[in-house]
Formats: structure tokens, C-alpha cells, sequence
């Protein structure tokens, strides 16, 4: 595992980065940079699919964004924020070593999704002092930043992806076991075909906000960290 990511995306299954940043992964990488993303559980508890499938899944979405996959295998709906589950994110970030995270949405619907904020939000920070008893050297993450869920708010920043929107939305066509609508099987949210108009109803008006076809927002501590406006700079 090397490190020293330029961008490294937090969720708590496979395909949550791609519901919201699969643009910016992308970005990322077109333009040279590392990116990788890392996901707390496999999805084993999900209605749909396999924790293998979900794994063959979230690594052929990868390749195709063209970035870096990590899978720490807690248990899906079952992890807590306790010193045990920290310990082994903060071993993740001093080994990645990423300059700028984004986390899950911190009032999502899904309450997997606000443990893993705050799981991440406090692993970020203990990671970087130096007398925690953690493998690893000390490193903290020069900015965090988060996504905004389905309900969000106005955002802080816009990023305009519609370069490479295809990509990203291939990427997420990459699970298949969880997206692609299907009568025969259990039916889900996230299956059902006003999911991904979702998806792509806001990825339209946060790109009408910048006059772009397509765009994905950020939600960011304030003021905006420096190291994020450099981070965003490169993405062309």
C-alpha cells in the first residue's frame, strides 16, 4: 500500500463514492493525480448482491474511474466509532496518506453513512498526533470536505464533471447487482429507476448553479481549506 493519495473518498459500502463523487475520482485521475477510494464494509448486509459480487463489483468500477480501491471489511451495519474501528482507519490514513478526504454526508438517510462521517472526521484528526499508539507515522489530512447526501442543502463549492460523465456514470453502472432495475429480483430504493433520476437531477441543477450540463457539490469545513482549492485547481 503506498501512499501519498492526492484524494482519497471514504464510504461505508461500495458504490457510495460513485453515487456522489464518481465525477471527481475521475477528474482526478484524467488529470494525473492519485485518487482512491476507501470502503468501511463489503455491503454484505444489503438486499441485493452478494459481499463478492459487491467486491468484484466496486473493483471493476474502479478500474474503470481509473483509481485505487481499498475495502476495510467492518461489518456493514454493525460497526461502531469505537477506539477499535478508529484505530484501524487511522492506520488506513497514515498509510494512504491523503491530502484531501471527503467523507459521507454527515445527516444522510442511511445511518451507516453518518457513523462513517463521524467515524472518519475523528479518525482524520488522532491520526496525525504523533504519541497515539497507531502503526504507522503521523499524518493528518490537509482538508476534509464531505458529500452533501439526497436532501442537501446549498453546497460550498460546484466542481463541473461533465467532461468525463460518461465515465462516472458507467462506473456506477459497474454494480449492477445494486442499480440495474430488475422486477424479478427484491425490489430497493436504490433499484428503482427514480434513483438514478435522482442522481442525476441533482448532478444537473448543481451544474446549472455554474452553468456546466453536469456537476458534483461539496460541503467543507470553513474557511475552505487551502490544500482542497489547490486539490480542486488541478482537476482542469
Amino acid at each position: 500500500m503506498n501512499g501519498n493519495l492526492d484524494l482519497l473518498v471514504l464510504g461505508a459500502h461500495p458504490d457510495d463514492a460513485e453515487v456522489h463523487v464518481g465525477g471527481i475520482l475521475a477528474l482526478a485521475a484524467r488529470n494525473g493525480l492519485r485518487a482512491g477510494i476507501l470502503d468501511l464494509t463489503s455491503g454484505d448486509l444489503g438486499t441485493r448482491g452478494s459481499a463478492a459480487t459487491r467486491r468484484d463489483e466496486a473493483m471493476a468500477s474502479a478500474a474503470i474511474l481509473g483509481v485505487e480501491r481499498y475495502i476495510l471489511d467492518l461489518p456493514d451495519a454493525r460497526f461502531d466509532e469505537g477506539e477499535a474501528n478508529r484505530l484501524k482507519l487511522m492506520a488506513q490514513f497514515r498509510a494512504l496518506r491523503p491530502a484531501v478526504v471527503i467523507l459521507p454526508a454527515p445527516e444522510d438517510r442511511h445511518p451507516d453513512h453518518r457513523r462513517a462521517f463521524r467515524l472518519g472526521q475523528d479518525a482524520a484528526y488522532y491520526a496525525g498526533l504523533k504519541n497515539y499508539p497507531c502503526p504507522g507515522m503521523p499524518w493528518r489530512p490537509q482538508a476534509l470536505a464531505w458529500v452533501g447526501g439526497e436532501t442537501p442543502g446549498a453546497p460550498d463549492l460546484v466542481v463541473d464533471v461533465s467532461s468525463v460523465w460518461d465515465q462516472r456514470m458507467a462506473a456506477l453502472d459497474a454494480f449492477g447487482s445494486q442499480f440495474a432495475y430488475d422486477p424479478a429480483a427484491p425490489p430497493t430504493r436504490i433499484a428503482d429507476p427514480a434513483f438514478r433520476r435522482g442522481v442525476e437531477g441533482r448532478a444537473m441543477h448543481w451544474g446549472s448553479l455554474i452553468l456546466a450540463p453536469w456537476a458534483e457539490a461539496l460541503w467543507t469545513e470553513r474557511p475552505t481549506p487551502p490544500a482542497l482549492l489547490a486539490f480542486l485547481a488541478r482537476l482542469g
